[in-house]
């Protein structure tokens, strides 16, 4: 939905759509629930889609197929050709996060004599790790890296996706398990993944390569625990969201009502925003297709919506793919979280919980900021000059606050936008060769 104006109406619409989006399916619980028993690690090779099942549709030579909607991560990776390994990580708060490892590229061999650099991505807000793998093989950046033969490669999921929905006591029905924004992920997640990586390939230090809320709960984890900062040899910042005081998103729109919205989730018993499984989604996933009328109006897809872009520079055919993994399901209080950032004014701070409760947390009735100055490693910022959820004024502020900013870059492509950074068949010529020879190589 779009608005030309604020009108009671828009607003209106917008909270129903955004209700009926965050309701998750009667099974999805309890699907999560089973799956939160499996620990340890999973190590399977490639494999190829049959081609007995009409049902594949491959669209491109690369090996995508329709069927990758249906799949995980796990069997998209194996159905191109590579091999991967599934490990569970545990934070100190007790949240299980599924992390995924393709460590060599399609058709290499594992030889523990060759040396891979550990390099990590970290998908944004409403994704899961499948947004660094869906376009071709020569396109998506998880399989460039690996097939470069110099880079382990691993793949994050923050909690409350679809892959880390678990904890070591609370279940995902229980009010407490959602008790959590990005904030928690920066002090919690990004530094457990960071030590099991480190601790797995035996390096001492590990590249980091966010997009979006993936590169804000790097901030958050870098000023928190500024130890980490030595861990991290470069950061590449893909539309960094710290800032969003310059978005131009429906964020303009339901931000101010925040403490309203979070307030009627929590009566209707809501805790849960945008899982994969919910009405809305279900449908576009059962009617849509990658008709593009469609796509501009019922069949929006969340992570379309919420950014305000359009498909220009993307496939179409990957679009049905796309909607299989996304969204992929965070907390309430997430979404409420980058709110409160818009609301207040370009600055980055931590969680609002009114100011008795700040007190007691922060020892100050306002949320405090984020000290940027204190993220001292490396970090290279790439953004787009026609992205309305990290505007290029909001960039420039995150840049000036930055401890050590390496450059700040803009992509040459003046309508570039929020997603292409993931999905777009050009951001390997216009984003990835130009980060790529910035990571170092194993010594």
């Amino acid at each position: 939905m779009k608005c030309s104006s604020v009108t009671f109406y828009c607003i209106i619409g917008h909270i129903c759509w955004s209700l009926i989006a965050a309701i998750p399916s009667p099974q999805s619980n309890q699907i999560l629930r089973n799956g939160a028993k499996a620990v340890g690690v999973d190590i399977v090779g490639p494999r190829q889609l049959s081609s007995a099942n009409p049902s594949s549709q491959h669209f491109s030579a690369s090996g995508q197929s329709l069927e990758e909607a249906r799949m995980t991560t796990v069997e998209i990776i194996r159905s191109r050709g590579y091999s991967v390994e599934v490990y569970k990580v545990t934070t100190e708060d007790g949240y299980i996060l599924e992390l995924h490892r393709i460590p060599y590229g399609k058709g290499q061999s594992p030889d523990p004599s060759v040396k891979r650099q550990p390099v990590y991505l970290q998908h944004g807000f409403l994704n899961s790790d499948n947004v660094w793998l869906i376009n071709s093989n020569d396109k998506a950046l998880a399989y460039i890296l690996a097939d470069t033969g110099l880079y382990d490669v691993w793949l994050g999921n923050i909690r409350g996706n679809t892959y880390s929905r678990a904890h070591v006591s609370l279940d995902t029905s229980e009010d407490a398990y959602w008790d959590f924004s990005f904030d928690e992920m920066g002090k919690y997640d990004i530094p457990a993944v960071i030590n099991f990586v480190l601790d797995k390939t035996g390096r001492r230090t590990m590249s980091y390569i966010g997009h979006s809320m993936g590169c804000a709960v790097f901030l958050i984890c870098m000023s928190l625990r500024p130890e980490f900062n030595a861990k991290i040899d470069v950061m590449i910042a893909l539309a960094p969201a710290a800032s969003l005081a310059e978005a131009q998103t429906s964020i303009r729109y339901q931000a101010r009502f925040v403490n309203q919205l979070v307030t009627f989730y929590r009566v209707l018993g809501i805790r849960i925003y945008e899982p994969v499984d919910s009405p809305s989604n279900s449908f576009r996933k059962t009617f849509c297709g990658p008709n593009l009328i469609m796509r501009y109006s019922v069949c929006r897809n969340t992570i379309f919506s919420t950014t305000g872009d359009n498909y220009r520079g993307i496939d179409v055919n990957i679009l049905p793919v796309i909607d299989g993994h996304n969204p992929a399901g965070t907390s309430v209080r997430t979404a409420a979280h980058f709110a409160q950032n818009f609301n207040a004014g370009q600055t980055f701070q931590r969680y609002d919980f009114g100011p008795s409760e700040n007190q007691l947390r922060y020892g100050q009735p306002t949320p405090p900021d984020y000290e940027l100055s204190k993220v001292t490693a490396p970090v290279y910022i790439f953004w787009g000059e026609s992205d309305k959820a990290v505007a290029p004024g909001d960039v420039a502020w995150l840049a000036s606050k930055l401890g050590n900013l390496k450059s700040s870059t803009r992509i040459e492509d003046s309508e570039w936008n929020h997603v292409n950074f993931l999905f777009s068949t050009d951001a390997k010529r216009l984003v990835y060769d130009k980060f790529i020879p910035l990571l170092p190589k194993a010594s």
